[in-house]
C-alpha cells in the first residue's frame, strides 16, 4: 500500500512537472535561435556601418561602384558590351576603355 501510495505521487508529481519542463526547453531553444538572430544582424550591421564610412570617406570607391553597379561613364570613354551569340548579355562584363 505504501508503494502504490508512493507511486501514485510521483507520476502526479511527473505529471505536474513534465509541461512545465517541456515549456522551459522550448523557450530555452527560442532563446538561442533569438540570440543567433541578433549576433546574424549584428554583423550585418557592422558590414554596412564600414560600407556607408567608405563610401562617406572614399570618392574612389563611389566612383568605382557607380561604374560597376548604374554603368556610369565618364565624358570621352566609351562602352564595350559584350554580347553572346544568343544576344544575351553576360554580368558585369561592361568595360570602360579609355
Amino acid at each position: 500500500m505504501k508503494n502504490l501510495r508512493l507511486f501514485i505521487i510521483l507520476v502526479i508529481l511527473f505529471l505536474i512537472f513534465l509541461p512545465g519542463f517541456a515549456k522551459l526547453q522550448e523557450l530555452k531553444a527560442k532563446l538561442a535561435e533569438t540570440e543567433e538572430k541578433i549576433r546574424k544582424a549584428q554583423r550585418q550591421n557592422a558590414v554596412l556601418e564600414q560600407r556607408i564610412a567608405q563610401m562617406q570617406n572614399n570618392t574612389a570607391y563611389l566612383e568605382m561602384v557607380a561604374r560597376d553597379k548604374l554603368g556610369i561613364v565618364k565624358k570621352g570613354e566609351t562602352v564595350l558590351k559584350i554580347v553572346r551569340d544568343d544576344g544575351t548579355v553576360p554580368e558585369n562584363t561592361t568595360q570602360n576603355a579609355l
